[in-house]
């Protein structure tokens, strides 16, 4: 049961980064740090997930979501946002 509530709290947190577009303004001096703010969270998400499916073994439908959706959140936040400000 216990396994259970935790793969459905990191299947929940999939969804919080949506709520970007309901708070984000491109010409907010802020929104650099809003998606530095959401990046952070998509970052411990991920990293919450790869451990209920890589430590705990959880290999329930819920986990491969958020893991699969969370890494997707990463890549597009990394090619997007952050690198290109390196370039």
């Amino acid at each position: 049961m216990k396994d259970k509530i935790l793969s459905i709290i990191s299947f929940i947190t999939v969804f919080v980064p949506i709520t970007i577009f309901f708070v984000w303004n491109p010409t907010n001096p802020n929104a650099t740090g809003i998606v530095i703010g959401y990046f952070i969270f998509i970052a411990l998400s991920f990293c919450f997930a790869l451990f209920l499916f890589a430590k705990k073994h959880l290999r329930d439908i819920y986990t491969k979501i958020a893991l699969g959706l969370n890494g997707l959140y990463l890549v597009g936040i990394l090619a997007l946002v952050v690198i290109p400000r390196l370039i």
